[in-house]
């Protein structure tokens, strides 16, 4: 089942690749839409805009930089067809189609935002159609303008973060092939790569431009649960800080998060706030979400592996057949022992304040519903007394014959992304889809940022007052200890961006901007499988795959551009050798 959903996965990469790989491609035989005719029509050419932000911004697209990362090790339930990013196979990766739909999702952003703004202009010429306006659509237009401005902002930014170096202003080093206007030949395009530091002024200048014209937070029209649902001027900001942060900007990305930070209060610390943000997806922390309902805009979750088994089984006991209800998981990643020990004692968190941590809510082996991690036995948040069970050999026998096998398997996985109830298609016909809303933006990101640029700035104690802020909503009331100088400081503003972060896709970004290398020394199986006979039969381990080390300066530390791209545009540098 899991193979099978997979290759539909990889498919919609392939197909991805094909459609949108060069930015403005238009596939022959697609009549491209004539010049828009009323207001209503660029509504829903806006609303087009979104359909590919959806895609592109889910961690589902997004996780793919992490599969080459430090955090996690792949299991035998993927059957080997992601182990090219877990062996850094350069043969398998220089022309990769999951690579390529990764490139295609933010070239399709980049694609309509411009296609947007030439019909917005081709409107607003038009003096006829334009005075038909009211003062309040002719507001709105330019709102619409700045958020497509603000979309191709963020996605060059996104492929500036995989597909060019660690940003150095004096370097002159490559970043992308900027397009500023649709141009689906690339007749106009300059064709060669721009500096990474003329990519990045790009995108500051569309995002300046932005916040003149986006609307606050509270005027967005479409909201869900309280979060707006379309961009907004403090989202602008967002994505300008990230760019700073990148640039090794830090003032300014310290400036540009206190515009909008205090405008999204963290929660207080209790479950009950800490499960609005990824189970109800209702929490203020949230700055801004893609519409989803049951029908339409949810994004499937990652990382868990999860899904629902309903089925007729004899019992035994009872001489009868009745209904066996069990909720499955089968993850293609776990996470290793070093990612489960950042939440565990370190030497900066004072006496057993980590075990109060609600993105690790797991004692005594019994799972707290909204955990960010998840083991056997808990009580399935889908229907009381469901045991979350793994199919795979294991000692502890089952009352009567299982799905699968009457054996388990036990470890933790990743249940962040394990869905939001609202979405799902029929729970009371044990239908469930374990999907959500993108989230375009949550509040602890930003003060992720502003840690970390105090911190490298040198401002330790504003770092450690920062990083304090964001424990405390995460449950962690204790101060920091030992956290008193810059090196210290540094090496906590990782742990804990690496912590909240989990995946979102940003662990190579961060490994970059960091100059840190990929190593997976020391970062072994964690200890629930080893414990287990069959557990270290689970781990994807061909060679010294479980131990390799990869330097920040090897060119596999970022990826090389489509094939399709390096092909029909000899003028691309690529980024491999």
């Amino acid at each position: 089942m899991n193979l099978h959903i997979k290759n539909i996965v990889l498919a919609l990469f392939a197909l991805a690749a094909l459609s949108a790989c060069q930015v403005g491609f238009v596939p022959e035989g697609v009549k491209e839409q004539k010049p828009l005719k009323n207001f209503q029509e660029v509504v829903w050419l806006r609303d087009a805009m979104y359909t590919a932000v959806r895609g592109a911004e889910s961690p589902g697209n997004l996780f793919l930089g992490d599969m080459q990362a430090d955090l996690y090790q792949l299991t035998s339930s993927d059957n080997g067809s992601l182990a090219p990013f877990f062996e850094w196979n350069h043969g398998q990766l220089v022309d990769n189609s999951a690579i390529a739909g990764y490139f295609g999702a933010f070239a399709t952003v980049i694609k309509d935002a411009n296609y947007f703004v030439m019909r917005v202009n081709e409107f607003k010429a038009d003096s006829v159609k334009y005075k038909q306006l009211s003062k309040e659509e002719r507001t709105k237009l330019e709102g619409y303008v700045g958020e497509a401005r603000t979309l191709r902002a963020l996605a060059n930014y996104r492929l500036m973060c995989r597909f060019s170096k660690r940003y150095d202003a004096n370097a002159n080093l490559p970043g992308i092939i900027i397009v500023k206007e649709y141009d689906p030949l690339l007749v106009k395009t300059n064709k060669k790569r721009a500096t990474q530091k003329e990519v990045y002024d790009y995108c500051l200048d569309e995002l300046k431009a932005a916040v003149e014209v986006l609307p606050d937070k509270d005027d967005v029209e479409l909201k869900q649960q309280g979060i707006p649902c379309y961009i907004h001027r403090d989202y602008a900001y967002a994505v300008m800080s990230r760019i700073y942060l990148e640039m090794h900007e830090y003032d300014k990305a310290i400036e540009t998060v206190d515009e909008f930070i205090n405008n999204y209060p963290l929660g207080s610390g209790s479950l009950d706030d800490f499960k609005k943000i990824w189970i109800d997806e209702s929490s203020d922390e949230i700055m801004v979400k893609t519409f989803a309902t049951t029908k339409v805009g949810a994004v499937g979750g990652i990382l868990h592996g999860l899904f629902f088994q309903a089925y007729d089984d004899y019992d035994q006991e009872k001489g009868e057949v009745e209904t066996v209800l069990q909720e499955i998981t089968l993850p293609d990643w776990y996470p290793n022992q070093y990612l489960l020990d950042l939440y565990d004692a370190t030497n900066y968190v004072s006496g057993d304040d980590y075990k109060n941590d609600l993105r690790m809510a797991i004692k005594d082996g019994a799972t707290t519903y909204g955990s960010w991690f998840e083991e056997p036995w808990g009580d399935s948040p889908n229907k009381k007394g469901v045991l979350v069970i793994y199919p795979k050999q294991k000692k502890n026998k089952a009352k009567r014959p299982q799905y699968y096998t009457d054996l388990y398997l036990t470890m933790r996985f990743v249940s962040k992304f394990r869905g939001n109830p609202r979405l799902d298609r029929n729970p009371d016909n044990n239908q469930f889809s374990y999907a959500h809303s993108t989230h375009l933006f949550d509040i602890a990101e930003a003060y992720l940022i502003k840690a970390e640029a105090q911190a490298w700035k040198g401002d330790a104690a504003g770092a450690k007052e920062t990083i304090e802020a964001l424990r405390t909503a995460r449950g962690l009331t204790e101060p920091l200890i030992n956290a008193d100088s810059q090196d210290a400081m540094k090496q906590i503003v990782k742990d804990e961006r690496t912590r909240e972060m989990i995946g979102m896709g940003t662990r190579m970004t961060d490994l970059k901007r960091w100059g840190d290398p990929m190593s997976r020394k020391g970062k072994g199986i964690q200890k629930l499988l080893m414990s287990d006979p069959y557990g270290p039969r689970e781990i994807y381990s061909i060679g010294d795959v479980l131990d390799m080390e990869v330097s920040p300066d090897d060119e596999m530390f970022i990826w090389e551009f489509p094939v399709q791209d390096r092909t029909t545009n000899p003028d691309l540098e690529p980024n491999w050798k």
